[in-house]
Order: structure tokens, then sequence, then C-alpha cells
């Protein structure tokens, strides 16, 4: 059954890499600090499934680092993506005209989950789904409330966005990465198709970065 594994990483890498590369032009043409965290968190997960395709199709050897690479993912992509929705939603004006804030912010990011893992605060193997589930929690409440609001966002937009933190937990709570199948499909494939799809919603969060954009040609001279 593990053989056909590489496959869903390999759609998974794709999916992140499309979004990446849809955020890549805010961040290099606009320079925006937040759509910056978003490639960021997009290329940590990306990363790690092509090398979980590369380990599940053609050399079990490497297994520990994509175990590593995983973990970084997890302390990284989510928080990276809910922190940067949090952050065009309500203080829009910083890092609209530099990508340097978006650097700290990573490091920042990194660093305190490296902390938490190094006090024994938390247990290290739960540092990354509580940054996981806190970067969740921020993707889903900036798309709660476009959707209440009604601006900035259609309302299907808000909705289809919104239903990205939820198909990423649905694939980490409910399906989970057992060897047993669903539905004709091991549930490991479910979790990552589960993933790609909830990625693949923050195309529809683009608009909240465009509207970054047109407010600074609006500025008065």
């Amino acid at each position: 059954m593990g053989s056909s594994y590489w496959l869903a990483e390999v759609l998974l890498a794709l999916a992140a890499l499309l979004v990446a590369n849809q955020y890549w032009y805010l961040a290099r043409e606009r320079s925006q600090s937040p759509a910056l965290l978003v490639v960021a968190g997009c290329l940590c997960l990306a990363l790690a499934a092509f090398v979980g395709a590369y380990r599940y199709g053609v050399d079990p050897q490497i297994t520990e680092l994509h175990r590593a690479l995983s973990r970084l993912s997890g302390f990284l992509t989510f928080s990276s993506v809910g922190l940067a929705l949090l952050w065009v939603y309500f203080v829009p004006a910083i890092g609209r005209q530099t990508r340097a804030p978006a650097y700290a912010a990573l490091v920042l990011l990194a660093g305190s989950a490296l902390g938490v893992m190094e006090s024994g605060l938390i247990p290290p193997g739960s540092v990354s789904s509580l940054w996981s589930s806190i970067g969740l929690a921020g993707w889903l409440a900036v798309a709660l409330l476009t959707r209440l609001r009604g601006h900035r966002l259609g309302r299907g937009e808000a909705l289809l966005l919104a239903s990205g933190p939820v198909l990423v937990i649905i694939a980490s709570t409910v399906i989970g990465t057992g060897p047993s199948k669903l539905l004709g499909l091991a549930r490991m494939n479910w979790f990552h198709l589960l993933l790609a799809l909830g990625m693949m919603t923050l195309l529809w969060g683009r608009p909240l970065f465009d509207h970054v954009d047109g407010e600074a040609h609006h500025e008065p001279k």
C-alpha cells in the first residue's frame, strides 16, 4: 500500500507550489511581508512533500530527513499562513512596502517553537501541532470575519477560504495517517489529498492582499 503514497505527496507538493507562485507575485512585485509569509509556509510544505515522495517512491533510507522536514513544516506552514492572514486583515499598512518584517516574523516563529521545546513546558512532539493549531485558528478567524462583515472578500470567496483550515483539521484529527483504507483509499493518501485541497483554498484569499495594494494606489499624494 505504501508504494502509492508518493503520488499523493507529489500532488500536495504541487498544490503548495501553485499557491506559493500566486503569492510570490505579491511578495516580489509589491513587497508585501504578509504575502512572503504565505510563500515561506507553502515552500516548507512543498519541500517536505517532495522529500516524502522520494522516500516512498525511491529511497526509504531518507525517512529521518522526511520526518525532520515534516516537523519543520509543522512549525512554520500553518502558523505562517495564519499570521499572514491576521496581519493583512488587521494591520495591512505594516510591511506593505518592505519584506524585512516577514523575515523577522519567520525567525520569531521558528525561535519561539525552539524555545518552547527547550523549555520543556510542552512535550516536543506537541509543539508543531500547537503552532499549527494556532495558525489554523487565525486563518479560520479571518475567513469568518470577512464572511460576516461582507467586505474585502466576496461571501463565496470567504467560505472557500474558511474551508481550508476545516479540511486540514479533518485530515489531521479524523482521517489520520494510519495504514488502513477509507472508501478504498489509504488514509495516508486521504490525509495528503485533503491537505492539498486545504492549501488550494488560499487562492481565494488573494483579494485580501490585492485590496492592500489597491489602498496604496489610492492614498493622497
